[in-house]
């Protein structure tokens, strides 16, 4: 007999027992039984809508290769390099919920919690099913096409028989004439030979996000990259925020020097990110930009989405850059970024409000974080190291500056 429950969404108050049910340690499957669902269903469920805590790595090793013990010293970037696994998290319950072992584990942890699924669920549910998949332009051409020939009389499975170049179907061209889309040029539901009576709904325009392609610019490319060009230095790349609304501060740091710089955004989108790379390209000579930043590492945040834009100035023309993508939830293929945000931290606690930070502020921040001597770094700091290999000038353009040994502070007081 056919489950009824199949194809069915989950409803908070499952999503309620599947909290409940990895509190108490049951395996996918169990949990599957429970709610009459598929072993499936609850494997995607608790895999995208999980919270990722990642591992303390400040201060120590930020690989967590299996082979550690075997090769002693680890960069990450050897074709052996193999994260740890953890059966309890990766193959039978899918989450570290009430995990005996959860204060001495060392591997990246992923939480389980009802109310933050449901509420991502909901904003999932709503980016589907609102708004149209046009831009304004588009909207603009198919309105000069249709509206002269409805006006005429024709069916709009004539219009689309003779005009190839619209890529939509009748049934998709009703609903938006339905919705009011080319109100402003005369047509509506009562324009149409068959009158459709239903309410007329708001217009949204909301292009759809065209999937991210990242071909040729995966991990295991950056790997392959590395190894036919050993002397081009890394810059990772990463946001850092404590409110979903922002601001944001993208972040970027020269893994050679361990130097960090920071630049404040009130949008978390990809315009928005690859423009701070034109500001920086502008400020810099073409030798100080190819040395610093020729190659990019970064997540695959949806700010990053679109790699064109990061590797080539669109004004211009002109290729700057070249970036690859960590894999998917693997934040510690970008260790050395994800440290230097416990710096961060120190000064910009979690919890506390960023809405009177101003770059001015962010410029300050980094210059005490860059002025910190690191042990990595024989005692010298991110400061003098980068100074020493590229020049003062250069950081004088980025707006970082060298603060007292005695001066430097760390805490929150420094914006105080």
């Amino acid at each position: 007999m056919k489950n009824p429950n199949i194809n069915k969404h989950l409803t908070f108050e499952e999503r309620c027992k599947i909290e409940e049910y990895i509190n108490k340690g049951f395996r996918k499957y169990q949990i599957a039984n429970e709610l009459n669902k598929s072993q499936s269903t609850i494997l995607r469920e608790i895999r995208n809508n999980r919270l990722l805590k990642p591992r303390k790595i400040f201060n120590e090793n930020p690989f967590n290769c299996i082979h550690l013990k075997d090769c002693k010293v680890c960069t990450g970037k050897c074709k052996y390099y193999e994260t740890e696994k953890c059966n309890r998290r990766d193959k039978f319950i899918g989450a570290c919920n009430n995990c005996p072992d959860i204060k001495k584990c060392k591997l990246d942890q992923y939480f389980y919690k009802a109310k933050f699924a449901h509420e991502k669920y909901r904003q999932t549910l709503v980016d589907a099913r609102q708004g149209v998949n046009l831009n304004t332009s588009e909207l603009f051409e198919i309105a000069h096409i249709i509206c002269p020939l409805i006006d005429k009389g024709q069916s709009l499975y004539t219009i689309l028989n003779n005009h190839s170049e619209i890529k939509l179907s009748v049934k998709t061209l009703y609903n938006y004439i339905e919705m009011g889309l080319f109100k402003d040029w005369g047509i509506t539901n009562l324009s149409l030979k068959r009158k459709v009576k239903r309410k007329i709904r708001s217009k949204k325009l909301k292009k759809r996000n065209e999937p991210a392609n990242y071909t040729g610019r995966k991990y295991e490319d950056y790997l392959q990259f590395k190894e036919d060009n050993p002397d081009v230095p890394t810059t990772e790349m990463d946001t850092v925020y404590n409110n979903q609304a922002g601001p944001y501060i993208q972040t970027f740091i020269f893994e050679n020097t361990s130097l960090m710089i920071g630049i404040l955004h009130t949008e978390k989108t990809v315009d928005s990110m690859s423009k701070a790379l034109d500001l920086i390209q502008d400020k810099l000579t073409a030798e100080e930009y190819q040395k610093i930043f020729s190659l990019l590492l970064t997540d695959r945040g949806t700010e990053f989405a679109k790699p064109i834009q990061f590797e080539v100035n669109i004004n211009t023309g002109e290729i700057r850059s070249k970036i690859f993508y960590c894999d998917a939830q693997m934040s510690s293929q970008k260790p050395h970024v994800e440290n230097n945000h416990n710096f961060v931290r120190e000064i910009l606690p979690n919890g506390q409000s960023w809405t009177n930070l101003t770059q001015e502020k962010v410029n300050l921040v980094f210059s005490h974080i860059n002025s910190t001597p690191r042990k990595s770094l024989g005692g010298k700091t991110p400061y003098e190291i980068f100074s020493f290999l590229y020049g003062k000038n250069i950081l004088k353009k980025l707006n970082i500056q060298k603060i007292a040994k005695d001066e430097v502070n760390t805490t929150p007081r420094l914006l105080k």
